[in-house]
Formats: C-alpha cells, sequence, structure tokens
C-alpha cells in the first residue's frame, strides 16, 4: 500500500537566524565607532582645538585657513605660507596696492595694511590665522 502525500508539511522549516542577529550587529558596530567619534567631539569637531591655538578669536573674524587664499576687505586676499610652532604666521597678500607687502610676518596682536584697509591677528592656530578689521 501507498502513503497518501499530505499536502502540509510535517515541519515548520527552520528560520534563518539572521534577522535575529542584525540588531546585535549594529550595536557592535555603534560601539566600536563611538570612541572615535567621541574624541572628535572633544577636540572641536576636527577643527584646531585651543590649546593649539594663542590668542582668542572673535566674532566676525575673517579665517585665513592652511592651504587655500581668503578674501579680505578691499578686494585683497591672504594666504598662509607657514604657521610655526611659536604661534608665527607668515602670511601671503595678493592683490594689494603698489607698494604694499606681498608677505607679512605676524603674531597675535600685530596689525598690517593691505590695499589700504588695516588688520589685527587676534589668533594663530596650528592651521588658522584670524583678522579682524583695524581702525
Amino acid at each position: 500500500m501507498r502513503p497518501i502525500p499530505s499536502r502540509a508539511p510535517l515541519a515548520a522549516p527552520a528560520r534563518s537566524l539572521r534577522p535575529l542577529a542584525w540588531p546585535f550587529a549594529a550595536a557592535a558596530l555603534v560601539l566600536a565607532v563611538l570612541p572615535a567619534v567621541a574624541s572628535c567631539a572633544s577636540s572641536g569637531g576636527g577643527g584646531a582645538d585651543a590649546s593649539a591655538c594663542a590668542g582668542t578669536d572673535r566674532s566676525g573674524a575673517v579665517h585665513v585657513l592652511q592651504g587655500g587664499t581668503y578674501p579680505l576687505a578691499g578686494g585683497a586676499r591672504a594666504g598662509i605660507n607657514v604657521i610655526g610652532d611659536d604661534h608665527a604666521a607668515t602670511l601671503t597678500l595678493l592683490g594689494g596696492r603698489p607698494g604694499d607687502p606681498a608677505t607679512v610676518d605676524v603674531k597675535v596682536g600685530d596689525e598690517f595694511g593691505v590695499a589700504g584697509h588695516r588688520f589685527q591677528v587676534v589668533q594663530v592656530c596650528s592651521d588658522k590665522v584670524s583678522l579682524v578689521p583695524s581702525s
């Protein structure tokens, strides 16, 4: 005699464990990345940290960052050549009037003029120089 085929399976198919493991894998990833994110937040998000700066930044200051030239009042531009460990910086000045300096060596508190405008250095960091208009 032949068995009668049944339409219902005798046992349910085994469930994959992958859907159950996903939350644990995500939690492990978050815990692995968390120390790196915390270190960025504690240093100010990747900018120059306060211990690497001399002086205090001010609202409205022009930030001249390492690796580019940035516009100043009067149409001139400024770029950083070198920032030393002693927080002295050499800036290249472009677009000034005849007789204006092409480079200036500055520290916090120094003033210089370019294109008929005067600027004061208020902060020097390892990767930026902050300038405010001076009277």
